[in-house]
């Protein structure tokens, strides 16, 4: 019988946490899945414990390639896979017993492209559990609603881009192309497979338990290499939804650029003052001027005249002028750093 997912396990210095993520697997309602534990070059005892995992579960299968980054996990799964859909479950992380059962389920009763669903936010020390919604009210996205309108799939991409509790299926993620030695490339992943996908659904129930605090999480650093990741991820994003898509196709993922590019700028402020240098803010007017020529779409988004969109929280209209100015947008630039600079002190 021909398997139907695949579950990728990017593995890279976890040993302390990976018995878990297997553990859940194995536990699995659903049964008629692989795991592919992709080691990219862990130089711990990880590929030793998956070892044990895969003497015990034929399902379960190591593959040890040379350390490209977490995008380079994805890309060599995307790619290789032959299931009819794949999950990503980062092995610090763990799944609920009947996610994959409850995923497919859903999917497969719906022709789904994407099926997403909720999840559970862990602290490390307490485990209490809290409960997220990959989406917040304002998007007005019902649960269990099969959405195939463009412009109400991509309202998906504004929620948690996360990859937990998130079942794709594996023909839209095919060509999506990755940065290596990157981190935060899950988020290319959701959002070009959204850019790909034609029926998309919500089911509001968390079934993935997602380590907030541990220590090394991508999520938790505030440093150079953050900033220089967060730039690259959306350098790739930019560049295949501009190259593959016309602009009225996408005009909420241009949005939703807008939006990641103010999170750039966030990253940039965060940096230690000691740390700073105008080559960032060099760099991050690249960003900005390649939003430039989108200016009439996004004032649609910016002045509120599309409800679910009324994210517009950091900066308003007044950086918003600023940013699409081609004389002004430097300035605009610095002096938004500074003003969140001050906000934190």
């Amino acid at each position: 019988m021909k398997t139907d997912i695949t579950v990728i396990v990017p593995i890279y210095n976890v040993e302390k946490y990976i018995r878990k993520c297997m553990d859940s697997l194995l536990r699995q309602t659903f049964k008629n899945f692989e795991v592919w534990a992709v080691d990219d070059g862990s130089p711990d005892n990880s590929k030793e414990i998956v070892k044990e995992y895969a003497k015990k579960d034929s399902r379960f299968k190591l593959i040890l390639k040379e350390n490209g980054g977490y995008g380079s996990v994805l890309e060599y799964g995307v790619q290789k896979i032959n299931t009819k859909y794949f999950l990503v479950c980062d092995p610090d992380d763990w799944l609920e017993d009947t996610a994959l059962e409850k995923l497919y389920n859903f999917a497969e009763s719906k022709d789904l492209d994407i099926a997403v669903g909720d999840k559970y936010n862990i602290c490390l020390e307490t485990e209490n559990k809290k409960n997220i919604k990959s989406f917040q009210p304002v998007l007005n996205i019902e649960p269990e609603k099969v959405y195939t309108d463009k412009a109400d799939v991509q309202k998906f991409a504004f929620g948690e881009v996360s990859p937990h509790a998130k079942l794709y299926k594996t023909e839209i993620a095919r060509n999506i192309q990755f940065p290596h030695k990157v981190s935060y490339t899950d988020t290319i992943l959701y959002v070009m497979s959204i850019a790909n996908a034609h029926r998309v659904a919500y089911l509001n129930i968390p079934l993935a338990n997602y380590l907030i605090d541990r220590p090394g999480n991508t999520m938790t650093a505030q440093t150079e290499a953050k900033l220089r990741n967060t730039i690259a991820v959306w350098n790739s994003m930019y560049k295949q939804l501009t190259n593959s898509f016309d602009e009225k196709e996408i005009t909420a993922l241009i949005y939703f650029l807008y939006l990641e590019s103010k999170i750039v700028l966030k990253t940039e402020s965060d940096l230690p003052a000691k740390n700073y240098s105008d080559k960032y803010s060099d760099d991050v007017l690249e960003i900005i001027k390649k939003l430039q020529p989108y200016k009439s779409v996004l004032s649609k988004y910016v002045n509120n005249k599309i409800e679910p969109y009324n994210t517009n929280s950091f900066g308003g209209r007044v950086f918003f002028r600023g940013f699409m100015s081609p004389v002004l947008a430097k300035i605009f630039i610095k002096q938004y750093i500074k003003i969140e600079r001050k906000a934190e002190k």
